[in-house]
């Protein structure tokens, strides 16, 4: 049976048809992969629409046929409930409500950075303790996912997307009216645990969406806001401290999240194939009266126990046994760190000129425009040359590395170029600043969706301990940013961040020759 083609390019759909590749049912991959097997194939039924299809399996090496009628599946590969056949407009519309709640847990967790030391003035406390509040969003990041992702999987995706920006924006409101440190630490502690829901999920739902040039395109996207919100939102945190009030870092959070919860009401549908098969199911049994009549997922039964050692275990399981995903998490940790730092160090550089500490923050939108240019970039690149790659042949992640490799060769004298140019005209370190954004999003973008790519059903678990650990880690950055730059200088500091960026920068060049070796030892990924 056919592979379902979408009928505009990019975001919109992708007129590529893929290679045929064997289908299988995301149960039967999960059970697979948990008992110790290979996921093989780069596609599963939540890609091709077609879950009628026999699925195989790798360790037994057999093939399973579905014999039972009363299994619910998709009408054909062209079933207007599978997600990969939604219109392409719905399907734009989901991808752009999602990137902007993104952007929201991404703007609140360094909107407060600014008000830094007017709240400690004012609640009589010293700067380290006020920096707690940039350092507990991130740490939240480290609480959330570990559920999120998991749960995602079993429940679907809507249900933990709507939690998370529910809980994200009502913790707003005690920050805003806080009268006390504790209140402010606890609950920006809860709106970044809420918050990382959204990063847990939203990867997940793209696999269920697309074909992977498309998808590219998508995960870019998402990738992109993960960052962009958080180099706006120092600006923005700066002028709303000076000009209202250091509680309007809050209130515009809160604004923002509803608008996006409003904008996921029109925009935002029930993306989990098994989900949406599990209510196919229940509307048939009561339309046809046969009570018999379930998808293939309800075969298995849901219990606490099961759930705690199946799913929220998982992702622990694969951060122990996936070195891909230990060496991705590592690196792109040192991105994710590199620019929660540089919200201490771009202040200071710039306020070393004479600059206010309002007009000191404007250098982050030439980071912003860097950012913005990655993911040009990288859409560029993924519809030539890795577009012409699957028309070609069977693409891998792999080839998703190159944008990954130009960033890592372009970070490290970025870096050196920022810190050193201190001396020099203004634009020059602003300059730099660009360079830095471009080549950070380089390294983060095409990481994440290579570790999407190369995970995809168990996508959502891989991306839920991924967020942990790089946010357990990234965390720590704020609290030490302001000792390091003090005690180092802007131009040792950032020299130092450079060093450690060229010990990192094989890595996409090391996994693009052999990462599909690597991969051939995982027991989660997908062999293609």
């Amino acid at each position: 049976m056919s592979t379902p083609m979408s009928t505009a390019s990019t975001l919109a759909g992708d007129k590529t048809a893929p290679a045929d590749l064997d289908m299988k049912d995301p149960t039967i991959i999960e059970s697979q992969a948990d008992s110790g097997g290979s996921s093989s194939s780069s596609s599963s039924n939540l890609e091709n629409c077609d879950e009628s299809a026999p699925a195989h399996n790798d360790e037994k090496n057999v093939v399973i046929e579905s014999t039972d009628d009363n299994i619910v599946e998709w009408d054909g590969p062209n079933d207007p409930e599978c997600p990969r056949n939604w219109p392409a407009g719905k399907k734009v519309a989901f991808v752009i409500a999602t990137s902007a709640m993104i952007v929201a847990v991404s703007f609140g967790s360094s909107v407060f950075a600014p008000a830094e030391k007017v709240t400690a003035a004012q609640f009589g406390v010293s700067l380290t303790v006020m920096q707690l509040t940039v350092a507990l969003w991130i740490l939240g990041f480290f609480a959330g996912p570990i559920f999120f992702g998991p749960l995602s999987e079993i429940f679907g995706h809507l249900i933990p997307l709507t939690v998370a920006m529910t809980g994200l924006a009502i913790f707003q409101i005690p920050i805003a009216m806080g009268g006390s440190v504790q209140t402010i630490l606890i609950c920006r502690f809860f709106s970044g645990a809420f918050g990382s829901g959204v990063f847990a999920v939203v990867s997940g739902m793209y696999v269920e969406l697309y074909e992977p040039i498309p998808r590219g395109i998508a995960l870019a996207l998402s990738s992109i806001c993960i960052n962009l919100g958080a180099t706006i939102a120092p600006v923005a945190g700066a002028y709303l401290t000076a000009e209202a009030s250091w509680r309007w870092t809050a209130w515009v959070t809160l604004i923002y999240a509803g608008l996006c919860g409003i904008m996921g009401l029109f925009a935002v549908r029930e993306s989990s194939s098994r989900a949406i098969l599990r209510t196919k199911a229940a509307r048939m049994r009561f339309d046809t009266q046969n009570w018999a009549l379930h998808a293939r997922s309800e075969e298995q039964r849901i219990e606490l126990q099961h759930i705690v050692q199946r799913y929220l275990t998982k992702p622990i399981r694969m951060f122990v046994t996936e070195p891909i995903l230990i060496v991705f998490t590592v690196y792109l940790t040192l991105v994710y760190g590199t620019l929660y730092l540089s919200f201490q160090a771009f202040p200071m550089a710039f306020q070393q000129r004479g600059w206010t500490a309002t007009t000191s923050s404007l250098p982050f939108l030439a980071v912003m425009l860097g950012i913005l240019s990655a993911w040009g970039v990288t859409s560029i690149f993924t519809l030539t040359w890795y577009k012409r790659v699957v028309l070609s042949t069977t693409p891998t992640p792999e080839h998703r590395l190159p944008p990954m490799m130009l960033g890592g060769v372009l970070l490290p004298p970025s870096l050196l170029w920022f810190g050193w140019s201190g001396a020099t005209h203004w634009f020059v370190q602003v300059l730099a600043s660009y360079f830095v954004g471009l080549s950070l999003m380089l390294i983060f973008i095409s990481g994440i969706v290579y570790i999407v790519d190369v995970y995809q059903v168990h996508a959502n678990s891989a991306m839920s301990i991924h967020v942990v650990v790089r946010s357990l880690i990234a965390c720590s950055f704020p609290l030490f940013a302001n000792i390091m730059y003090e005690e180092l200088g802007v131009a040792w500091a950032s020299s130092l961040l450079a060093f450690l960026c060229v010990a990192l920068a094989p890595v996409p060049f090391a996994f693009y020759y052999y990462g599909k070796t690597m991969r051939g030892w995982s027991r989660f990924s997908f062999t293609m």
